[in-house]
C-alpha cells in the first residue's frame, strides 16, 4: 500500500520493540536513540502505539551502528557492519534477478552460520525459503520479518519498481500487528504457524535483467535502510491509487464515487477490487488521516489543535478521540520530547 507519501506511512510499535530486544545496548543509550528518532520510550509499552516508517528506519540504523551487528543480535552470530554492503554490490553486478538471487544464497552460505536460505522453483512461481541451519532451531519474529522485507525490497531495488509478492507464510502464530504485514509487505497475503519460512514470487522475475548500477548503489548505500524501507516506486494496486488520489485532497477526503469517476471505475466496481486487496475505502481514510497525525505530531511543531484542523476535525476533542481509537494514546504523547531518566 504505497499510497502515502514516504515519511508518512505508520507501523505497530511492536517492530520497534522486536528491533530493540536484543541488541547489545545498555537501556538508557537504546532510549536515548529512541528519542534522537523522535519515538518516546513510553511507547514501547502501549500495544496500538504506532511509529513512521522514517522513524522505524532511522531508529534502525542507528541501532545498527552502535551495537555493529545487522541483524541487531538476533542471530548467535553477528551480521558485521559492512555485510550488505559487500552483499549489495555482489548482486548488483549480477546480469538478471534469477542471477543475483544465486548470489543472495550464496553469500548466506558464506558469510553467516545461522541463516539458510534455499529456492524452489516451479512453472509458474519460486519461493525463497529462509531457516536455521540447524533445523531443530527456528528464529524469532523479527528475522524472519526482516529478510522478507529485506529480499524483497532489494530485488525491487535491483528492479527499480515494486513488484508483488504472491504469498508469504510465517513460522509462527499470527500477532496482534499482522494487518502491518500486508502493508510491509505491499498487500501480499499472509499465512502464519506454517512449517518454514516462505516468499513466493512469479518466475518470470527470476528472468528479468538488473537495472541498477554502481553508480545508483553507492548513492542507495549512503543510507540504505532508509531507501530500502522507504522505497517509492510507484504503485500499482487499487488501494496505493485511491489513496495517492485522496491523501492530495487532505484535509476534505473525496466520497468513493468521486475517486472512482477519475479512475474511469464504477463506484461498485472499485469496491470490489480494494475488497479483492482486503482494504476498504473506509480502511485508506483512516490510515491517511492516522499516518499523518503520526508524522506531523513527531515531525513538525503544530500544536495539537492546528493538527487537528489540518487533518479536517472541526473540533479538537473528536480528533483525540479517534486517536487514540487508532493507537492506543493520545496525540500528546508523540509530544515527549525527553528521554526517561536513567535507573
Amino acid at each position: 500500500m504505497q499510497y502515502l507519501s514516504i515519511n508518512s506511512i505508520s507501523i505497530n510499535v511492536a517492530f520497534v520493540r522486536a528491533a530493540t530486544a536484543k541488541v547489545a545496548c545498555e537501556q538508557h543509550e537504546i532510549d536515548a536513540l529512541l528519542m534522537a528518532s523522535k519515538i518516546p520510550p513510553t511507547l514501547l509499552a502501549q500495544p496500538h502505539a504506532r511509529v513512521s516508517l522514517h522513524q522505524y528506519a532511522q531508529l534502525i540504523t542507528a541501532l545498527i551502528k552502535v551495537s555493529k551487528d545487522e541483524m541487531l543480535g538476533h542471530t548467535e552470530n553477528n551480521i558485521p557492519l559492512g555485510s550488505l554492503s559487500v552483499l549489495t554490490h555482489w548482486m548488483t553486478g549480477a546480469e538478471t534477478i534469477g542471477q543475483a538471487i544465486q548470489r543472495l544464497i550464496r553469500f548466506y552460505a558464506i558469510i553467516d552460520r545461522d541463516i539458510k536460505i534455499s529456492i524452489d522453483t516451479g512453472r509458474s512461481y519460486f519461493s525463497l525459503a529462509i531457516n536455521h541451519r540447524s533445523h531443530a532451531k527456528c528464529f524469532d519474529e523479527y528475522v524472519y520479518e526482516f529478510m522478507f522485507f529485506f529480499v524483497h525490497r532489494i530485488l525491487c531495488w535491483l528492479q527499480r519498481r515494486l513488484f508483488p509478492i504472491s504469498d508469504i507464510a510465517f513460522p509462527f502464530d499470527q500477532p496482534l500487528h499482522a494487518r502491518d504485514h500486508r502493508l510491509m509487505y505491499y498487500g501480499a497475503p499472509v499465512c502464519y504457524s506454517q512449517k518454514e519460512a516462505r516468499i513466493v514470487f512469479s518466475t518470470e522475475l527470476l528472468s528479468q535483467p538488473i537495472k541498477q548500477d554502481l553508480k545508483s548503489l553507492n548513492s542507495m548505500l549512503s543510507n540504505p535502510i532508509s531507501d530500502l524501507l522507504l522505497l517509492n516506486f510507484r504503485g500499482e494496486s487499487w488501494s496505493s491509487k485511491v489513496g495517492s488520489i485522496a491523501q492530495s485532497k487532505l484535509p476534505h477526503l473525496p466520497s468513493l464515487p468521486a475517486i472512482a469517476a477519475e479512475l474511469g471505475l464504477q463506484p461498485y466496481t472499485l469496491q470490489r477490487k480494494l475488497k479483492h486487496e482486503g482494504v476498504t475505502y473506509l480502511d485508506i481514510k483512516n490510515q491517511i488521516k492516522r499516518d499523518a497525525a503520526i508524522e506531523l505530531l513527531a515531525n513538525s511543531e503544530l500544536s495539537i489543535e492546528a493538527i487537528s484542523s489540518q487533518l479536517g476535525f472541526v473540533e479538537t476533542s473528536p480528533f483525540t478521540r479517534i486517536f487514540k481509537q487508532w493507537t492506543g494514546v493520545p496525540p500528546s504523547a508523540y509530544r515527549q520530547r525527553n528521554p526517561p531518566p536513567a535507573s
